[in-house]
C-alpha cells in the first residue's frame, strides 16, 4: 500500500511540474489588397503556384481569367486560381472590393 501511495505522489507530481503551454491563434488583421493565387497544371498534376496582389477585386479577377485562356492555349495544361481579401471584423469594404465598377 505504501509503495502504491509513492508512486501515486510521484506520479501527480511529475504531472504538476510540466508546464503548460497555451495555444494562442493568430490575430487575423485585415488586408488592404486583393490576392491571387493561381495554380498551373499540367496532366492535372500542378506544375506552378503564382501569387500576385491586386488594389481592386476586378483588378484580381480580370487577371486570373486572362492567365486560365493563356494556359488553356497550351496542350494538357489549365490553370485555376483564388482571388481573396482577409477581412478584419469591422473592417468596411470599399468601392475597390466590388467586382463591378460603378
Amino acid at each position: 500500500m505504501r509503495k502504491l501511495l509513492l508512486l501515486s505522489a510521484i506520479f501527480l507530481t511529475a504531472c504538476q511540474t510540466a508546464p503548460k503551454e497555451e495555444v494562442v491563434p493568430p490575430r487575423v488583421m485585415g488586408d488592404t489588397h486583393w490576392t491571387l493565387e493561381f495554380t498551373l497544371l499540367k496532366n492535372n498534376k500542378p506544375t506552378e503556384v503564382k501569387t500576385y496582389q491586386f488594389e481592386t477585386r476586378m483588378d484580381c479577377f480580370n487577371t486570373m481569367y486572362k492567365m486560365q485562356e493563356a494556359a488553356k492555349k497550351v496542350r494538357n495544361q489549365t490553370g485555376g486560381g483564388l482571388c481573396y481579401k482577409l477581412f478584419a471584423d469591422g473592417q468596411e469594404r470599399t468601392s475597390k472590393d466590388l467586382l463591378t465598377k460603378q
